[in-house]
């Protein structure tokens, strides 16, 4: 009867051990406009507990931008996200993102040599862009969190010559 117990109480410890080793938790990533403000002067808000972005407003305009070869860029407008990595994950090379369908690697900006905790994303506004999804794997599957930009209604694009298109909802 002792070994029974015994057995029975093994196998507890087991499965709330095997229970822990799942995914790890890992908070939202702190998200806030570029440094440089890539985009133009645009209303922007950042609600972390359903990982959406609100970028635009009545009235506001996303600024168009040349090709640019240095930075990657095919010319067209853009707006800039600066992304920080949530406390927890520790190792940030094996973090990946992916956007329109192609996955990055190796995004986090280094200054003097230093490895910083955050990276910057430019992605394309459109006429009929409403809404852009991107997918942040953090150290290597330990975490996959899910992030939606939202361009609020009333939110234009400037074309390259300063017209004014509206975006199509």
């Amino acid at each position: 009867m002792k070994f029974k117990s015994l057995i029975c109480a093994l196998l507890i410890f087991m499965a709330i051990s095997f229970a822990g080793c799942g995914g790890k938790e890992v908070s939202s990533a702190k998200i806030s406009r570029d440094d440089e403000m890539t985009g133009g002067s645009l209303s922007f808000v950042y609600d972390e507990n359903s990982r959406t972005i609100f970028v635009g407003g009545e009235g506001e305009f996303i600024q168009y931008y040349e090709k640019d070869l240095s930075k990657g860029w095919e010319p067209g407008n853009r707006i800039g996200l600066k992304i920080e990595a949530p406390s927890e994950v520790e190792n940030l090379k094996k973090t990946t993102l992916e956007m329109n369908g192609v996955t990055f690697t190796d995004m986090f900006v280094k200054i003097d040599g230093q490895q910083q905790n955050f990276f910057n994303i430019y992605p394309v506004v459109t006429e009929t862009t409403n809404e852009i999804v991107f997918k942040i794997t953090w150290e290597e599957e330990i975490a996959t969190q899910t992030y939606t930009i939202k361009i609020v209604e009333g939110t234009a694009l400037l074309d390259n010559e300063g017209n004014v298109k509206e975006i199509k909802k």
